[in-house]
């Protein structure tokens, strides 16, 4: 039986900001032409700074602070994903089509188009909280989840998967292997990357591989997170199929495929 959806969308996702040419705004509107008519879209509100401090430094925030306009939508990128989280823990399946990416921050520093770790400030806030107590955070992203990986090194309530094997049956098989070695946790957050694909810079996953692997990790959910389960835009920079590949794993995830 299919679950709920419900994206997390703001407008000021599609502002232009000091970034790479290649993290467009045409990235969310790639996601949204194919998934708004679909579903129900909710608008977040910015992350406060002390969200910012639960996992990033004072001197990151000024040095942020420093261009405005790309601030204040890094802010409101992670109060995206903050949404999604609680979507999740209330029983639906989310998708937060968010820009910038955050999953190369680091606590104290960044890197490539990324501000401020939104995955990983949704979860912190999420177990500071005390609605969850411990997360799963599920990178298939074409980089390596460095930032993430930084956050949580010495955290034992959060596992980090970095998933970057270069072939799709193994990309696959990964996947399933890293979730089945954590016993259980209270929700799963996948760093929705799609630079994997095969005709993004990786060369490797195909549309229907995202679509599994929105199966897997719902498998895992249901059977070990009380199926609380949500996903965050990363990478992905093919934009003609970026809102199809985005809509495959969504439909993997609810099993509405």
């Amino acid at each position: 039986m299919a679950r709920n959806v419900t994206i997390v969308y703001h407008p000021a996702y599609r502002d232009n900001y000091a970034t790479a040419s290649c993290e467009t705004p045409g990235r969310v509107a790639s996601i949204m032409e194919a998934l708004g008519g679909r579903y129900p879209v909710v608008e977040p509100r910015p992350c406060t700074e002390n969200d910012i401090l639960l996992c990033h430094s004072e001197g990151l925030i000024h040095y942020e602070r420093m261009d405005p306009g790309r601030y204040r939508t890094a802010l409101l990128a992670a109060g995206g994903a903050i949404r999604a989280c609680e979507l999740a823990i209330e029983g639906d399946v989310a998708f937060a089509a968010v820009r910038p990416p955050g999953h190369h921050a680091s606590p104290g520093s960044n890197w490539g188009f990324c501000y401020f770790n939104n995955t990983a400030i949704a979860i912190r806030k999420a177990i500071a909280s005390g609605r969850i107590g411990s997360a799963v955070i599920l990178d298939i992203d074409l980089h390596f989840g460095d930032g993430t990986e930084n956050i949580f090194e010495h955290d034992r309530s959060v596992r980090v998967l970095n998933i970057q094997s270069p072939n799709p049956g193994d990309f696959l098989a990964e996947t399933r292997g890293a979730l089945d070695s954590v016993a259980a946790a209270d929700i799963v957050a996948i760093s929705a990357g799609f630079d994997q694909y095969e005709r993004d810079w990786g060369g490797n996953l195909s549309m229907e591989d995202y679509r599994e692997i929105g199966r897997i990790a719902a498998e895992y959910a249901a059977d070990r997170c009380a199926g609380r389960i949500f996903a965050v835009l990363e990478g992905g920079y093919y934009l003609p199929d970026l809102g199809r590949n985005a809509l495959a794993l969504i439909e993997g995830m609810s099993g509405s495929d």
